[in-house]
């Protein structure tokens, strides 16, 4: 799985956040009353806990070098995270008054303390977090296996210089993630990476850049 601060979830946030992103705009700006809201609009707040997410991760990607962001971790499943952090907005009244999202923040450093991923960072249901199993799942789970390429794609893209290739602009997801399952179809040795390891070895042999 791709690490939480790389991937950016800004590009998976993009495309798994974007279809709320509107709807997450149109929260209430209260903890409190966030919460009251959240009852009867679970996604819309969902969306909102994302976006904040996202901003979190961000920020520490311009913060200094190795910050570690006190995100949502790998290996929680997203409405899963969501109905947590509500139970703790709920639960803790002193942050009724703040800012939504300082509100969420707060809630996620209290009930993840910064860990980075839970277990091996996979999601049960999602992407598998090794790349032979990852390969074996994408034929049925096509949509989950382009958007965790996409995040990688990006994720390579973060240190200066790059460490390793990403798939050219004019390359379309759907180009990108038939090249890359073809390219580990055919090298089983990349079978026990973890498979956003995988996924970058099939990116540095298919679209070389060094």
């Amino acid at each position: 799985m791709v690490p939480k601060l790389l991937s950016i979830p800004m590009v998976c946030l993009a495309l798994s956040v974007s279809t709320g992103a509107q709807a997450a705009n149109l929260v209430p700006d209260q903890a409190g009353t966030f919460v009251t809201y959240c009852a009867a609009h679970f996604a819309d707040c969902k969306s909102k806990i994302l976006e904040v997410d996202v901003a979190t991760m961000a920020s520490a990607l311009v913060a200094k070098k190795g910050a570690q962001p006190c995100a949502i971790p790998e290996g929680i499943d997203e409405n899963a995270a969501t109905k947590q952090i509500l139970a703790w907005l709920s639960k803790h009244k002193n942050v009724d008054a703040m800012k939504t999202a300082d509100g969420i923040r707060i809630a996620v450093k209290d009930l993840w303390h910064c860990r980075a991923k839970i277990g091996d960072g996979s999601v049960p249901g999602g992407p598998p977090a090794k790349t032979g199993a990852f390969v074996a799942y994408c034929p049925t789970h096509y949509v989950d296996c382009a958007n965790e390429m996409v995040a990688v794609s990006v994720a390579v893209t973060v240190p200066e210089p790059p460490k390793h290739c990403s798939p050219p602009d004019a390359v379309e997801t759907k180009e990108m993630t038939t090249a890359v399952l073809g390219w580990l179809g055919q090298h089983q040795e990349t079978y026990n990476l973890p498979t956003n390891d995988g996924i970058t070895v099939a990116f540095d042999h298919l679209w070389p850049c060094h």
